[in-house]
């Protein structure tokens, strides 16, 4: 779970993943930063437990070759760009072994052949894209009628979408990762328009070999209670090197509020270090993609500041608090139009906050917990003077547990007022 004081222990989930290890040279210099929100921080912190809470499970179906590990015994589920390559692969996968489930050859495209892997429980594990730059940043496509581009190659597997269900990867749907290092998902995320959050019933498949350099692509697949069905796909480059090089020294967060119309600013805008015009957004989100920035999914952070991943030096992430009406009416089509995931931190004890979900659900915008009822005033007058420092650790751990019902995920989590108190941390975990 991510959090805004305290180091990041994001979502496991690894153990069951097979993964390779190569070690190439090490090279990189920190890329240029973005100084209108430097003074955001956000750590990732996921909890170990979480009670009786409905939560995304780890990935078991898409696999990563390790040395040693005889290919032949792992079935393929990797989706070529080409056909000859598409054709040689499904070959392949009749004629070996499915050691975790039962490997279902799709044809989806003219071109294009994505290996469906069965998944049970929760979101499947995502593959690293290598995407050295943020511009172009595909999300999921919605079944055969969604929003999104077909090139992104996500379709419907059973009855088509009809728009229904919103997917939403976490990070980059590009993603990049070092030759060699681990395996990180980053999630993917769903709503229904009737059955609500639905990500605690994404799977995952593919196939990764992080030994061997070269373009692997994993598939998200979740179906609503009226068998409604939705896909989206990662698009996974294995690479010995990124545009700018790996980061060594930190990665910047963003930490942004509230939005306003440059056409209709509000009262004492332009003082108000919370507010950023529509203008002045849209100029920053611009000079991401123009620079090349990588935005990486929470899972992707922890790893990176637990040390076992790397991450583009151009790596940033963007966060939203509070879920304004200034940031869902004019800042989610700002990112849609940039192709930019962001996080926003919302405060699910608002009256409305399933309307949120369900009116701005965006293939680019993540909803995490901004805690569900502690932010507001406490009665320390510690701090900043939120509630956290009212509670007991046991307190904080429920108040979270019910917002990761509301929003079926607990990836990460922003302290309300930047207030952490002596009790809170072990609370998070």
């Amino acid at each position: 779970m991510a959090n805004r004081e305290n180091s990041y222990k994001g979502r496991g989930g690894r153990d069951s993943i097979r993964v390779s290890h190569y070690v190439p040279e090490q090279t990189g210099e920190k890329g240029p930063g973005n100084d209108s929100a430097s003074d955001a921080q956000r750590c990732a912190q996921e909890r170990g437990q979480r009670g009786g809470q409905r939560r995304r499970q780890s990935a078991s179906d898409v696999r990563v070759l390790r040395p040693g590990v005889v290919p032949g015994t792992q079935p393929p589920a990797r989706a070529e760009q080409a056909r000859t390559y598409a054709e040689r692969h499904r070959k392949e996968q009749r004629s070996r072994t499915v050691r975790c489930g039962i490997l279902i050859a799709v044809a989806c495209g003219v071109a294009l052949v994505v290996g469906i892997v069965a998944a049970r429980g929760g979101v499947g594990s995502l593959l690293p894209d290598n995407a050295g730059s943020g511009s172009g940043n595909e999300p999921a496509t919605q079944g055969a009628s969604g929003s999104q581009s077909a090139e992104q190659g996500a379709r419907a597997t059973g009855a088509q979408n009809d728009g229904s269900i919103v997917m939403t990867l976490g990070g980059s749907a590009d993603t990049y990762v070092k030759r060699g290092e681990g395996y990180v998902d980053g999630g993917c995320y769903a709503h229904d328009r009737t059955d609500g959050m639905i990500t605690d019933k994404v799977t995952a498949s593919g196939e990764v070999d992080t030994t061997t350099l070269g373009d692997y692509t994993v598939t998200y697949t979740v179906e609503d209670s009226a068998g409604m069905v939705a896909t989206a796909t990662r698009t996974v480059h294995v690479v010995d090197d990124v545009d700018g090089g790996w980061d060594d020294d930190g990665i910047s967060v963003f930490m942004y509020h509230d939005v306003y119309d440059a056409a209709n600013p509000p009262e004492g805008a332009s003082s108000d270090q919370n507010l950023i015009s529509t203008t002045l957004l849209d100029q920053q989100l611009s000079w991401l993609n123009e620079n090349g920035y990588y935005f990486p999914s929470w899972a992707e952070v922890r790893a990176y500041i637990e040390g076992g991943h790397s991450l583009p030096a151009k790596s940033v992430v963007l966060t939203f608090d509070d879920g304004s009406e200034g940031f869902l009416t004019y800042a989610i089509p700002l990112l849609e139009n940039h192709k930019i995931p962001a996080t926003s931190f919302v405060i699910c004890s608002d009256s409305d906050i399933q309307d949120k979900l369900s009116n701005y659900a965006s293939p680019y915008v993540d909803f995490q917990s901004h805690s569900y009822d502690l932010h507001r005033a406490g009665t320390s007058g510690k701090g900043h003077g939120g509630r956290i420092y009212d509670l007991t650790s046991d307190e904080v751990a429920e108040d979270l547990k019910q917002s990761a019902d509301i929003l079926k995920t607990s990836d990460a989590f922003a302290y309300p007022f930047g207030d952490v108190s002596d009790a809170a941390p072990a609370g998070v975990e």
